[in-house]
């Protein structure tokens, strides 16, 4: 008699363990599932067996081979698409030439086949399926036989006012070859569903054997964990492996078991394992091969695959860990957290009941992680960036996560405060944006809704209305990442200081939030007139007498949504002629229409309103570096201000220029909240277009000169800028070196690590906070010295990751 192994399934269920395995090789005890059913097969004297492989199919055939190693002969057949469980042994039918018993190659039983092979000859059926009674049988094929044996009604996963029985189909079939004259080649057949139905229309012979013995099928990560304790129960006839180094208490060879660890029945520990003096291995507790359990770390009913390392101080109760992974010193893992193969689970960290974290993961020190980790690359202690909190829109930002981050922000601020809250006009975006009100309203913060709008917007309402903060939360989409931005200001209007951001981490991952009595919930409010006040607090800045008598013809390239249908109407008040171009319009073809249509200039409006690029009349596109300088000189030009705050990386050709106008310029962080601090101001050049491109046109107007006239007086800069990747874990590696290196030159360390060169000009080398990665900004009057200055630098954070 041969036999077939059904080894094809993906186990979805049992993510993130089968993530990169296939689920027969989940291991039991160590040992892959299909194993016990080779040996299962074996024990009857069934040698000759074909494998039906699918997903990952390589892994099975690599670790079995042609099954030699364990007594047995392999046939692999490999489905290309999916077939179904009957389909897939049509591949077999030449193999299959007599009568056949068909099992899992995922599920574990102490079955004896011969009695249901007997069963099944008796009754000389054509088809007979082993049976089982289980507690539940919403997740299997529900069985009804006659007083003869023979199956009557059959329901595939019923929901519960299906339920017609307990007794349910294990997945272990007796065939005759005859079967496949049912079965059609390559098409799908599935033998729950397609299979016994036709056979029980027909009436054919379809009988049920009631098996008696153990049988779990690994469909879920609790039945997973189930069969092992059931497996060091006892409650399985399968012998378990190793040596019983005392009363319940099993290790395989080279166990090293340190004098003072303890170790609590049943515990099984494979091959090459070292449990530490002080570790406490409790009851149910499953460890594979080369593993470490450090000092002082405490395991109960956790499952760890091999090459697991656990440092000391840690605790985990009911986890599985796949291999490979590193568990640092004081990390907890509680209730059915799952962590795919070769993660890091940071020092401190604490994986919360039910959490699953994909392979390749990192979680930061001290992570209090809520959720499942799966597209991501780490869960950090660092919820915010540069610009706030980014994640991608409903897979990391969710509305879960966004109530969370609500209830945390609102236990920093005094109860009753009132903040102004705010969205583009996407409909992702608004949905975030209620749930964060939820959030506040629930922590006693009052909120004011100014949506659709932009953050420009919101810094201006904060201040003009005298509140306690702001928030503000966009979808951007530039290069297809589809992500979710939540930005945060302080009652000055400014992005909030790094302080606080680690006071809303801190309530956040400790959960630490306040929720008001239901009778002093926060209440909200909604203003529609915050645009234009904005608009009319900006032309009260400049004279708009005189750009309205200049009738300027402008080419605006801005992102056409609701949030910012201020724009035509800002220019529509300083008697603008504007041409409106697509968002998506390349730079190149609107410099071109710049000059059909005669335009002054062409405008370009980033879609947050912040930032700004700007074509002249000629059809040239100015750079950051020109942009830079054209603010310092709009800013001196009319004395309208004394000074004016630039990032570190600007040039020091502007210094000439600020002074020959009587003004300072004031260097600082390249960060937005630096700078607008600097300036004292919710209206600042580098981060409110509209704020920016009305006192260009002011000038323009005021002076009667071309843009390309004013980009003349501009000072010659000559300044290269480039970027090097850098792993995370070399960046400081990196800096340390560039610091020896540069030991007695002339250094500023305002921001990253600027080296002034005895020649004149100056390198700025800042390693980015959000990538990984490195930019490099090299200033000289000459061009060759800098990108001679700009490479040698280069060359240096290239070669001081290697060494």
């Amino acid at each position: 008699m041969k036999g077939v192994i059904m080894a094809g399934g993906k186990g979805t269920r049992l993510r993130p363990l089968t993530c990169n395995l296939p689920k027969p090789m989940v291991p039991i005890l160590h040992k892959p599932v299909m194993e016990y059913s080779i040996e299962l097969l074996k024990k009857y004297g069934i040698t000759d067996i074909a494998v039906t492989v699918h997903y990952l199919p390589d892994a099975i055939k690599n670790y079995f081979g042609d099954g030699s190693e364990f007594g047995v002969n392999l046939h692999y057949f490999e489905e290309t698409t999916p077939l179904g469980t009957a389909g897939s042994i049509k591949n077999a039918e030449e193999f299959l030439d007599e009568r056949f018993i068909v099992i899992s190659g995922d599920a574990l039983t102490d079955f004896n086949l011969q009695k249901g092979i007997q069963y099944h000859e008796e009754k000389e059926s054509l088809v007979t399926i082993f049976m089982k009674q289980v507690e539940s049988p919403l997740e299997y094929g529900v069985i009804m036989t006659n007083k003869d044996g023979q199956i009557i009604r059959f329901l595939e996963k019923p929901s519960w006012n299906e339920v017609f029985s307990d007794t349910v189909n294990t997945g272990i079939y007796v065939l005759e070859p005859e079967i496949f004259n049912y079965i059609e080649k390559d098409v799908p057949t599935d033998f729950s569903k397609d299979l016994f139905p036709l056979l029980m229309k027909e009436e054919r012979e379809l009988y049920g054997y009631e098996a008696q013995g153990y049988w779990s099928d690994i469909g879920s990560l609790q039945q997973y964990r189930q069969s092992h304790y059931d497996m060091l129960d006892g409650a399985v006839n399968i012998p378990i492996p190793g040596k019983e180094f005392k009363p319940g208490v099993w290790v395989g060879n080279n166990v090293v078991i340190e004098e003072g660890a303890k170790l609590e029945k049943p515990v099984h520990i494979a091959d090459g394992t070292v449990i530490r003096k002080g570790a406490d291995v409790k009851s149910y507790s499953v460890i594979g091969k080369n593993n470490v359990i450090c000092s002082k770390s405490s395991l109960k009913k956790s499952i760890l695959w091999h090459d697991v390392y656990v440092a000391d101080e840690c605790e985990l109760r009911g986890a599985t860990i796949a291999n490979g992974t590193l568990v640092e010193q004081g990390a907890a893992m509680y209730e059915h957290a799952v962590v795919g193969n070769h993660c890091k689970i940071g020092k401190r960290s604490t994986l919360k009941p039910e959490v699953k974290i994909w392979p390749e993961k990192e979680i930061y020190e001290e992570a209090l992680v809520h959720t499942s980790l799966i597209w991501g690359r780490k869960a950090t202690k660092s919820l915010f960036g540069s610009r706030g909190i980014t994640g991608i829109a409903n897979v990391e930002i969710t509305p879960d996560y966004i109530a969370r981050l609500a209830s945390a922000y609102g236990a920093v601020l005094p109860h009753g405060s009132t903040i102004v809250i705010a969205s583009d006009s996407h409909d992702f975006s608004i949905m975030i944006k209620q749930a964060f009100i939820q959030g506040l309203h629930s922590s006693g913060i009052h909120t004011l809704d100014t949506s659709p709008t932009v953050a420009p917007v919101v810094r201006y309402t904060i201040v003009s209305e005298n509140l306690q903060g702001g928030v503000y939360v966009r979808f951007t989409n530039r290069k297809g990442e589809k992500q979710l931005n939540v930005e945060f200001y302080d009652y000055k209007g400014l992005p909030i200081h790094p302080d606080v951001e680690r006071k809303i981490e801190n309530a956040f991952w400790q959960e630490d939030y306040r929720r008001a009595t239901f009778d002093r919930i926060g209440k909200g409010r909604r203003s529609t007139h915050k645009n234009e006040e904005y608009i009319d607090s900006i032309l009260n800045t400049i004279d708009r007498k005189a750009i309205q008598q200049t009738k300027f013809r402008v080419v605006v390239n801005y992102n056409y949504q609701p949030y910012l249908s201020f724009i035509p109407t800002l220019f529509n008040r300083l008697n603008c002629e504007i041409l409106t171009v697509p968002y998506e319009t390349k730079n190149e073809e609107m410099a071109k229409l710049v000059q059909v249509t005669n335009a002054n200039l062409g405008i370009l409006v980033g879609e947050e309103a912040e930032t700004l690029k700007l074509i002249t009349e000629k059809g040239e596109m100015l750079d950051e570096g020109t942009m830079l300088s054209l603010y310092v000189l709009v800013a001196f030009y009319g004395r309208k201000a004394k000074q004016i705050t630039i990032p570190v990386y600007g040039s020091s050709a502007l210094d000439p220029l600020a002074e020959s106008l009587n003004g300072k310029l004031i260097r600082t962080k390249a960060n937005p909240r630096s700078i607008m601090e600097s300036d004292g101001g919710v209206f600042n050049y580098q981060y409110d277009a509209q704020y920016a491109f009305t006192h260009l046109l002011e000038m323009m107007a005021t002076q009667e000169l071309t843009l390309t006239e004013i980009v003349a007086l501009l000072p010659n800069v000559h300044m290269l800028q480039e970027h090097v990747p850098c792993p995370w874990d070399k960046k400081g590696r990196v800096m340390r070196r560039l610091m020896e290196d540069i030991r007695g030159n002339n250094v500023e360390l305002v921001d990253g690590i600027k080296v002034f060169h005895p020649e004149g000009g100056w390198t700025l080398i800042l390693p980015d906070v959000e990538k990984p990665l490195f930019t490099v900004y090299s200033h000289s009057t000459d061009i060759d010295h800098a990108r001679e200055a700009a490479d040698q630098y280069v060359n240096k954070i290239r070669l001081y990751q290697k060494v």
